[in-house]
C-alpha cells in the first residue's frame, strides 16, 4: 500500500511554504520600494545645512573667515573692525527651499527655547562670503545664502542671564513647510565663559580707539536690501574723524567733551550729519567692560 501526504504540492515543495515565501518576497520589495520613495523624496527635496563661523570684518577692506566652526580666529587685523558670526546656510537638495529667521539658538540660561537674532550688516562684493540683510531668503539648489551678526552686542546680557557663567551658541534657522528648526552642528558649539572677550588668538589688549571707532560705526551704518546699488556704510572720513577727536586728549575724557571733538573733527573733514549717539550712550560702559585687557589711550598733547 503506497502512502499520499494529504498537503498539496508544487514542484516538490508544499504549497504553503511557497506562499510564505512569495509573501516574505513581496514584502520585501515592497519595503524596500517604500524605502527607496523616502530616500529619493529626502535627496530631492530640501536639506539645508548650516554652518556658525567667526569672522572679522575691516569694512571697505576684507573679511576675514575661519571656516572650521570652532569660535576662534587667527587672524591679524587692523584698528578698524568688527568681530561678528557669519551664519552659513547651504542647499545640496535637489528643490528650492525657503529659510526665515535667520538666529543664534543659546544654552545655558532659565530659557531653554532660547533664540535671539542680533543685529546683521550685509556686506557686497565678498564672493562667497557676500552677506544679505534680508530674514527671509529662497536658496535654490546647490546654492548657500550667508549673514553676519553682531553676536557680540548680545553676549553681556546673556552671561548675566546664564546658570554658571557660560553659554553656548549655535545657528539656527527656520525652514519653510517644516516645524522643527534648523541648527548647526553640537559638536561646534560656541563655548563662550564669563570674562572673555573675543575669538581672536592672537590678541592681548584692545585699543580704546577700536572700542571708539565701533560705536561711530555702527551708529552711522544703515541697513539696506541686496538691491540697492548704494553702499551705506560710513566711508574711511570717521577713521580720521575718530583719529582727531582723540589726539585732542591726553586721557579718556568725559563723553560731553569727547562728543564735542568729534562734532569739531567732522566740520573739519566736512562730513555732515554724522550720529555720535552710539558714543554717548556707550563709550563709558564699553571701556569700563574692557578695563582688565584695554590698552592706553593712543594719543594726546604732551
Amino acid at each position: 500500500m503506497v502512502a499520499t501526504s494529504s498537503t498539496p504540492e508544487l514542484f516538490g515543495a508544499p504549497t504553503a511554504s511557497l506562499a510564505l515565501a512569495v509573501s516574505a518576497l513581496s514584502f520585501t520589495v515592497a519595503f524596500t520600494a517604500l524605502a527607496w520613495q523616502v530616500m529619493k523624496h529626502r535627496l530631492d527635496g530640501g536639506r539645508p545645512k548650516v554652518y556658525l563661523n567667526v569672522a572679522i570684518w575691516e569694512p571697505h577692506r576684507s573679511l576675514h573667515v575661519n571656516r572650521n566652526g570652532k569660535w576662534e580666529i587667527p587672524a591679524t587685523v587692523g584698528s578698524e573692525n568688527l568681530e561678528l558670526a557669519q551664519l552659513v546656510v547651504e542647499n545640496p537638495g535637489r528643490t528650492a527651499i525657503t529659510i526665515y529667521t535667520p538666529a543664534i539658538a543659546i544654552r545655558g540660561t532659565k530659557n531653554r527655547q532660547y533664540t535671539m537674532t542680533p543685529r546683521l550688516f550685509p556686506v557686497k562684493g565678498g564672493g562667497a562670503d557676500a552677506a544679505t540683510g534680508d530674514m527671509s531668503v529662497r536658496i535654490d539648489p546647490y546654492d548657500r545664502v550667508t549673514f553676519l551678526f553682531d553676536y557680540w552686542s548680545i553676549i553681556p546680557r546673556l552671561l548675566g542671564e546664564s546658570s554658571n557663567g557660560t553659554i553656548k551658541l549655535r545657528g539656527c534657522i527656520s525652514v519653510a513647510g517644516r516645524n522643527k528648526v534648523q541648527k548647526s552642528s553640537w559638536l561646534h558649539s560656541w563655548k563662550i565663559r564669563a570674562g572673555r572677550w573675543t575669538a581672536q588668538t592672537e590678541v592681548a589688549k584692545i585699543s580704546p580707539y577700536t572700542l571708539i571707532w565701533r560705536e561711530v560705526f555702527k551708529s552711522n551704518a544703515r541697513t539696506f536690501s541686496q538691491a540697492d546699488d548704494l553702499d551705506r556704510y560710513p566711508d574711511f572720513s570717521i577713521d580720521t574723524i575718530v583719529r582727531s577727536a582723540m589726539q585732542k586728549f591726553d586721557e579718556r575724557p568725559q563723553v560731553e567733551a569727547f562728543i564735542e571733538a568729534l562734532e569739531e573733527a567732522a566740520g573739519r573733514s566736512r562730513v555732515e550729519n554724522l550720529d555720535f549717539t552710539g558714543v554717548l550712550l556707550n563709550m563709558d560702559n564699553t571701556l569700563d567692560a574692557h578695563a582688565d585687557h584695554l590698552g592706553e589711550w593712543p594719543w594726546g598733547t604732551s
